[in-house]
């Protein structure tokens, strides 16, 4: 299974989540914000993710434009689901069709996740 990419400024929030993937037994690797995620995408090749948690509000570069970057750019292959705390307009979500697949809204269980990703990659 190719790892999934985590992209999240909060530490707490990012232990939290690399831990609920590791328990299931789904690889993952770190971006700490959306520039790292970007030099992190550029790196790899572009189907070497199976799916983009990105976290929308981060310094240096948010999660929208990272996320443009990623899909529009480099040209990687993942869904990108973007997490965020703040509600999401219908113009939002039409706005960034193009490069966000899926929102997941925090705080969410660890169900919520599970179901999210399951959607983009198999879970055993």
């Amino acid at each position: 299974m190719s790892p999934v990419l985590v992209v999240e400024d909060n530490e707490i929030n990012a232990e939290i989540i690399i831990t609920l993937l590791d328990e299931s037994g789904i690889p993952n690797e770190l971006a700490v914000d959306g520039i790292d995620s970007v030099e992190k995408c550029a790196a790899k090749p572009k189907d070497y993710y199976s799916l983009i948690l990105m976290d929308i509000h981060m310094p240096r570069m948010n999660g929208y434009e990272a996320a443009k970057k990623i899909k529009t750019e480099l040209g990687v292959t993942a869904p990108v689901v973007a997490q965020t705390a703040t509600h999401t307009t219908e113009a939002s979500v039409y706005e960034h069709r193009h490069y966000i697949q899926d929102y997941l809204y925090k705080p969410f269980k660890p169900a919520q996740l599970f179901e999210l990703i399951s959607k983009y990659i198999p879970i055993d």
